[in-house]
């Protein structure tokens, strides 16, 4: 057998066994750790002894027989009878010794004749040739079988003998009487194997699977196996085994990865070693990464000294690293060896330990989850809702969902469970909103009933507001207001107390939040709702409010009241235990102060972090907001690839009343890319119609516009731009800052030859606007300037070329820029530059002569195999005149446009419900436009409808969904 860094121990035997041809005599200690190679090179050394012709009497004691009184004598009678000699002059029952005597509580005094008819008859038998005794495992042996090798040792050394014995370094301690009596001799030597170096564990696989493996790959072999050669072989041979599957067509493994041989060499290690190196191993895998020399002794009872003595011997036999498994499966294969019963009665006492020595929530937690134990203790549950939070922060949300599940059922008490289930609900609502909604009756009802109190019981109020569920939020919240001693704008009243003790209240920033975001995400309240001005601000808004300013607002307010100190400040100190509002406002307003391209760093930084990447509901957050800012940068490939990330961490109805936002942003960089056919999906994914209620809306409908309108069909694109106007007028919100729909609608009118209406529009904007530079008024110059007038084009673009310039909006600039190099090239060559600031004259190249139109706005295909869309749809009169007024039949003068498109699809069949979802607006909104409609035409019902509206539909539709 070939061994590996085996071959100076393997030479001195052989030297050693030379030397009793001449009648010399030794003995040799083989030393090490368990499963290290002893036995093995005992094997090998017996081997060449018999090819040689000589004498090996092998012995092995057991831990088994280690009471049994002469157990190895009674071996050595039987090898020498089994190698075909007498051993009568040994007979036991000659001097009256009972070979297989039961236990004995002392150690026997040996009969002198015994100790010497073994050394006598062991040097006979030398004298008719060289002998070998090998004993393995001479720890195992009975005290006085060591006796007779002791005195057999001192005796030897002028007769052709050479004693083997093999002692694992664990068990120094028992034989340190053999010891003293005999190392001292000048023929007795000692040996001391160790765990394979890693060139030795590369040379044992060359030689074991026929290959020489890379440095690399022998690292992975030394790491598992610590070097040890019994576990290494049993490493092979799983190794083997999985490339016998991997020819039968499993796939095969590149690494080794421990299986059954490698499980149960393992055990083998630890059982042949002290029961005090298993009882360590045993507390080790039970405490886990937890562990430390105190702690173990703690766990078992035993002093430090004793542990730390326990754990080198296991580090010495390669069996650990430091206080670690080398891998999993050896910590599992140890747990797998304690009885199913007693296991759980060591992870509750491991809790216990863990919790008394102030170890991490987490630490503990993972052993309260392994116990199954329904005890109720108020720690156990502080616990596992610490640990719950400390997961999160880790991005490992399932674990602590698991976590605040184990904890709700071992409450003590009707509170703590209401505080652990909205806890569970908002753990949950960050993994799937949709799971979390299950929560909600529940919840409701805690909240009603005063038993759901403080800061927990704004949880079901912010996830009714996601689902839109407004009422019910409202009315939750004006119990929550009640209780904290704040009047609601409700005027709700406080419920139920819950319970004996101090009642917890919500804190009133809390609550002032809460209002806030319901006025945003239900503008129609804000109507109705005053305000309750203080020194701290309002605590409603008294009309909406955008999302750049309702961050603005709350990051305020969570802040303590801290004014918000630049982008780069806020995200700086972002971290897991940071809220996350005060982070969503910077990168916001990094992109409406025209920083996208940092705001786009900063996404990419903050989505490296585990606790929002690995967080569903998070990185969808964070992913949007890197679309809108890639989309504002000009980057539609970007942009769309955030957005398709953003829905596919969770449903689209897990994203609630919210989903219109990544919707339109995926929907955009879609139609700006030209990518007609990327769109279907999401037109085709549904919405809650109440989303069409919040602001959440808006930029929906704009980006539907924006595709119809690329589509060649303006009609149906101005219908989404005006229901935007729509909406924000009922909210009284018509401003800019919350959806700049009449720029988008100028360019339906544009694309239907009807220049009146878009001027007036623009005007209309830039008077809303008023004188100020802001990045809307650059914008609505430059669309004015399209359908002005050549002497008056130039001025205004130049206008909004400044105006873009101060604002930093690199994406507008270079649209203005090249309309004015557009409006300039044709009338004198070289004149483009004309007028241009001197911060940005130069800073972009001049564009190459275009078509001057609002096909600007989308940028051409990337791909050019793609469909094109048709030409744009037009409307002109019987002269080709473009008048706005012209263009309609007398008839129908008196209908707006949206109502022109409603009677349209109503003359053309549809239902109420088909016009709503055709033209993305409610069944209500549908039943006003056609009461109006029968009026001013003075019609009594659909039937009666005049066909000239069917001039107005550019959308088929399909009467009774066919």
């Amino acid at each position: 057998m070939k061994f590996s860094e085996r071959d100076e121990e393997l030479r001195l035997l052989v030297r050693l066994y030379a030397g009793t041809a001449q009648g010399r005599g030794a003995v040799v200690f083989t030393n090490g750790p368990v499963g290290c190679g002893k036995t093995a090179l005992l094997q090998a050394f017996a081997g060449r002894v018999k090819e040689e012709g000589g004498l090996f009497l092998s012995l092995t004691a057991a831990t088994s027989e280690r009471l049994h009184l002469y157990g190895l004598i009674d071996q050595l009678v039987n090898a020498i009878r089994a190698a075909g000699m007498t051993a009568d002059p040994l007979a036991a029952e000659e001097i009256g010794v009972t070979v297989s005597a039961g236990d004995h509580p002392r150690t026997p005094r040996i009969p002198l004749g015994l100790l010497q008819r073994v050394s006598r008859t062991i040097c006979e038998l030398a004298e008719r040739g060289p002998l070998v005794l090998g004993v393995d495992d001479v720890h195992f042996a009975d005290e006085p079988s060591l006796q007779c090798l002791r005195y057999l040792i001192r005796r030897i050394d002028s007769s052709a003998v050479l004693i083997i014995m093999n002692e694992s370094s664990c068990h120094e301690r028992e034989l340190a009487a053999l010891h003293a009596e005999t190392l001292h001799l000048p023929y007795c030597h000692r040996v001391r194997l160790a765990p394979l170096t890693l060139s030795g564990t590369a040379d044992q696989l060359t030689r074991r699977l026929g290959a020489v493996r890379s440095p690399r790959s022998a690292e992975a072999w030394s790491d598992i196996s610590g070097g040890n050669p019994l576990l290494l072989n049993a490493l092979v041979e799983d190794h083997l085994i999985e490339d016998q599957l991997a020819a039968d067509g499993a796939p095969a493994r590149v690494n080794p990865e421990p299986g059954e041989s490698f499980r149960h060499a393992f055990l083998r290690c630890l059982h042949r070693g002290e029961p005090s190196m298993l009882a360590a191993a045993r507390a080790l895998a039970v405490l886990g990464d937890s562990a430390s020399p105190s702690l173990v002794g703690d766990f078992l009872g035993v002093d430090a000294t004793s542990v730390r003595r326990c754990l080198a011997d296991l580090n010495a036999a390669g069996l650990l690293l430091d206080l670690r498994f080398r891998h999993e499966r050896a910590r599992q294969a140890v747990l797998d060896g304690i009885t199913p019963d007693r296991l759980p009665l060591l992870h509750g006492r491991a809790a216990e330990l863990l919790h008394a020595s102030g170890a991490s929530a987490r630490a503990v937690a993972e052993q309260l989850m392994a116990t199954h134990d329904p005890v109720k203790a108020s720690w156990r549950v502080g616990i596992l809702r610490e640990a719950a939070r400390e997961a999160i922060h880790l991005g490992e949300i399932t674990q602590s969902v698991d976590y605040l599940r184990h904890a709700s059922g071992i409450c003590e008490d009707a509170a703590q469970e209401a505080g652990v289930a909205a806890a569970l609900a908002d753990a949950q609502w960050l993994v799937d909103p949709v799971k979390a909604a299950r929560y909600l009756p529940r919840l409701s009802h805690l909240v009603t009933t005063g038993a759901l109190t403080g800061g927990e019981a704004m949880v079901p109020v912010r996830h009714l507001m996601w689902r839109g569920d407004f009422a019910q939020a409202e009315t939750l919240l004006d119990i929550v207001e009640s209780e904290s001693g704040q009047t609601g704008a409700g005027g709700g009243t406080g419920g139920g107390t819950g319970g004996g003790g101090p009642k917890r209240t919500a804190a009133p920033v809390d609550v002032r939040i809460g209002r806030l975001w319901l006025s945003f995400v239900n503008p129609g309240l804000a109507k109705d709702t005053r305000t309750t001005a203080g020194p701290e601000g309002p605590s409603a808004a008294t009309h909406p409010i955008s999302l750049m300013t309702l961050l603005n607002v709350t990051a305020t307010l969570v802040g303590d009241g801290e004014e918000f100190q630049g982008a780069d400040h806020v995200l700086h100190r972002t971290d897991a235990d940071s809220p996350l509002t005060p982070a969503l406002f910077a990168l916001l307003f990094l992109i409406q102060t025209s920083r996208p391209e940092e705001a786009v760093r900063w996404s990419d930084r903050l989505l490296r972090e585990p606790w929002i990447r690995h967080v569903p509901m998070r990185r969808a957050m964070f992913e949007t907001i890197r679309s809108a800012a890639a989309l504002r940068g000009g980057d539609a490939a970007a942009a769309g690839e955030s957005a398709r990330t953003a829905l596919e961490q969770i449903t689209s109805a897990a994203w609630g009343v919210a989903v219109g936002l990544p919707l339109a942003l995926a929907i955009r960089a879609a139609t700006e890319r030209r990518d007609f056919d990327a769109v279907m999906p999401y037109l085709n994914t549904a919405v809650p119609p109440v989303m069409f209620d919040t602001p959440f809306a808006l930029p929906y409908l704009q980006a539907l516009g924006r595709y119809h309108l690329a589509m060649g069909r303006p009609h149906t694109a101005l219908t989404n731009f005006q229901s935007c106007g729509e909406l924000m007028r009922q909210w009284g919100a018509d401003s800019p800052e919350l959806a700049d729909w009449r720029k988008d609608a100028v360019a339906a009118l544009v694309a239907m030859r009807q220049a009146g209406r878009a001027r007036t529009l623009l005007e209309e904007q830039i008077s809303l606007l008023g004188d100020g530079r802001s990045r809307h008024r650059g914008i609505a110059l430059r669309r004015l300037a399209a359908i002005s007038a050549a002497p008056d084009r130039q001025s205004l673009l130049t206008e909004a070329i400044r105006i873009l310039a101060d604002c930093g909006d690199q994406f507008e600039l270079r649209r203005a820029q090249s309309d004015l190099a557009a409006a300039t090239v044709p009338d004198r060559p070289g004149a483009a530059r004309e007028g241009l600031d001197a911060r940005t004259a130069g800073k972009f190249p001049a564009p190459g002569r275009r078509r001057f139109d609002f096909a600007h706005d989308i940028p051409p295909a990337e791909n050019p195999g793609r469909t094109r869309p048709p030409a744009p749809y037009s409307v002109r009169n019987a002269g080709g005149g473009t008048d706005d007024e012209k263009a309609v039949p007398p008839q129908l003068a008196e209908l707006t446009d949206a109502e022109r498109r409603v009677g349209s699809l109503a003359a053309a069949g549809c239902t109420n419900r088909e016009i709503a979802i055709q033209l993305f607006i409610t069944v209500s909104t549908v039943e006003q436009h056609l009461t109006k409609i029968y009026r001013k035409l003075k019609v009594r019902s659909r039937s009666g409808l005049p066909v000239e509206l069917l001039a107005f539909n550019d959308l088929p539709c399909f009467p009774n969904g066919g």
